[in-house]
């Protein structure tokens, strides 16, 4: 069996202890699959910082958008490295719906942050780093507010197009009887699941749910895979006029606590595919 590092930033926190108790929980949908892996029989280990340790693989789980450049050179170090390359998760590099100043388009747009999450993590990881008395791991960057819909692209201010922490996005949403749906594409080597959910608002937020359902995963979302170099993650997307449109790429994804019981109930089947990859039955994605 195979022992193995989950790279992770030195200010990230990757575990939690639940409230009055002494029960470790996480926030990301890795640690109940390395539950069932370790039950596999497999080691592994959670390393907060740049630094190599000896292990067979190494799983990258920094959760920043713009990987630093230290973190990604660990995966020299190991004989089997997952998700190394999925340094850049940007709106940017990930977004098939980004409109630039002067862009012809007669729909509404949406205005984003760059970052995964708002920048929420790299403020966490600004403020630790503060504190600790440390140069800031992510200087010129702060926690954005939240996503906004506008009617048009000329309804867009110089003030979001000069700021390079902000992307502007046509906004094409998948209608549904009961309100807008949302695919979540979720994936380890060769194992995923996707599922269709729904919600009454346009923008959505896995509190307000109303139902979802198993779908299948467009061809052409497995292309954008293998662009991106990803192993593991999730992917975000709707399908327009019968093309899918990915919206965003995760790798460290978390848990709602709404979609909890799903998520759990599907993480021994990510886990039998995270096993795949250490045991070389199923090359990483851009191996």
């Amino acid at each position: 069996m195979a022992k193995l590092a989950i790279v992770t930033h030195e200010f990230d926190s990757f575990f939690m202890r639940k409230p009055n108790s002494t029960a470790i929980t996480s926030p990301y949908l890795l640690f109940d699959v390395l539950v069932h892996l370790k039950q596999m029989g497999h080691d592994m280990v959670v390393v907060g910082g740049p630094t190599p340790i000896s292990a067979d693989a190494a799983l990258y789980h920094v959760d920043a958008t713009l990987a630093p450049k230290e973190y990604v050179d660990l995966a020299r170090h190991y004989p089997i490295a997952i998700n190394f390359r999925t340094g850049d998760i940007s709106k940017r590099r990930v977004s098939q719906l980004l409109l630039a100043r002067g862009d012809e388009w007669a729909g509404p747009v949406i205005v984003k942050s760059n970052y995964n999450n708002r920048a929420m993590v790299e403020d966490i990881h600004n403020l630790r780093a503060t504190r600790a008395g440390r140069p800031l791991p992510h200087p010129g960057v702060a926690k954005g507010g939240e996503y906004r819909v506008l009617d048009s692209i000329a309804e867009v201010g110089e003030e979001i197009w000069s700021d390079s922490t902000l992307v502007v996005e046509r906004f094409v949403p998948e209608p549904d009887d009961e309100g807008f749906a949302l695919r979540t594409w979720v994936f380890m080597g060769p194992r995923e699941r996707c599922t269709r959910s729904v919600t009454a608002d346009r923008i959505s937020k896995a509190a307000d749910v109303v139902k979802y359902e198993p779908v299948e995963v467009p061809e052409q979302l497995r292309a954008e895979r293998e662009r991106l170099g990803f192993d593991f993650g999730k992917f975000d997307f709707v399908m327009r006029d019968g093309e899918p449109v990915l919206l965003d790429a995760n790798r460290t994804p978390g848990i709602a606590a709404p979609l909890r019981p799903m998520m759990k109930k599907g993480a021994l089947n990510l886990a039998e595919g995270l096993d795949a990859l250490l045991t070389g039955r199923a090359a990483p994605i851009g191996a």
